[in-house]
């Protein structure tokens, strides 16, 4: 664990020595200081790949906070320097950069325009379905790929129908197995939209266990996806009610207690919920 200040790991960051940087994006994870905005954005163009994508991540776990300084400088960067604001963008989960990444489906950097599309799908961008599928034409393997991932993601008729029209278009095996993925991942979404279920992209709790060791602030929105899909496992619940409290966030811990004790009510896991509310009150 870094022992350094704010203050300090703001300095450092322009250091010389790639260690020092290094540690200084580090010790900023989870910060939410606007002051740290626009050194971490400088950072997105490091000459580290580390240094780059964690200072992106840091932006993008920031949200409401960063994500308008994030556009004014992501529509005036160009070539390479946008990639890692594309990804920060992203992670923010705005619709309000949904224009923005519109615009960047037709930038002049592939590793853009693959973030831009990708981004359309992860956001439900449904209005800009035309957009997307421009993408499939696109002269990079990649952004094509991309493309097949946020039809995916979208996961209407319409997205599945240029998905298919895709495959039947190309020969490459690896290709056709990606949109036959990206099929099956529509059609489940499809199946869970018509039963009612909220459809929420989760990732493996253990994975979330170990990102609280190097981003809590990730790890909480992690486990938030849980929360609002009210999944019945109980773990992701416990885990931010333990979260929220080292944080003294007494509200966000009853929301989700009172969430917990809706989605298990008639289960031996309410108890667990109904006791910690009980010592709130």
């Amino acid at each position: 664990m870094s022992n350094l200040s704010f203050e300090e790991a703001i300095n450092n960051l322009s250091d010389d020595d790639v260690k020092v940087r290094k540690e200084a994006i580090e010790s900023l994870v989870g910060v939410t200081d606007e002051e740290a905005i626009e050194p971490l954005i400088k950072a997105t163009t490091d000459d580290n790949a580390q240094v780059r994508f964690k200072a992106a991540e840091i932006l993008g776990s920031m949200g409401d906070v960063a994500v308008d300084k994030l556009i004014e400088e992501f529509t005036n960067a160009e070539g390479k320097n946008k990639r890692f604001l594309a990804f920060a963008l992203k992670e923010t989960e705005d619709k309000k950069v949904i224009p923005y990444f519109v615009e960047a489906c037709g930038d002049e950097d592939f590793g853009v325009r693959k973030v831009a599309v990708r981004a359309l799908g992860e956001l439900q961008a449904e209005d800009e379905l035309d957009s997307i599928a421009k993408c499939l034409e696109d002269e990079d393997w990649g952004v094509k790929l991309a493309a097949i991932q946020a039809l995916g993601d979208l996961a209407s008729d319409d997205a599945i129908k240029l998905i298919k029209d895709a495959r039947k278009a190309e020969s490459d095996k690896d290709f056709k197995k990606s949109c036959n993925k990206a099929i099956k991942k529509a059609e489940k979404r499809q199946k869970a939209k018509a039963s009612g279920e909220a459809v929420v992209k989760v990732i493996p709790m253990s994975t979330i266990k170990e990102m609280e060791k190097t981003n809590v602030q990730k790890a909480i929105k992690e486990y938030e996806r849980y929360v609002e899909a009210k999944q019945a496992k109980d773990a992701p619940y416990k885990r931010l009610c333990v979260l929220y409290r080292k944080a003294n966030d007494y509200d966000n811990e009853v929301r989700v207690i009172e969430t917990a004790i809706e989605v298990f009510d008639g289960t031996k896991k309410v108890d667990y919920f109904e006791k910690r509310l009980a010592k709130l009150k």
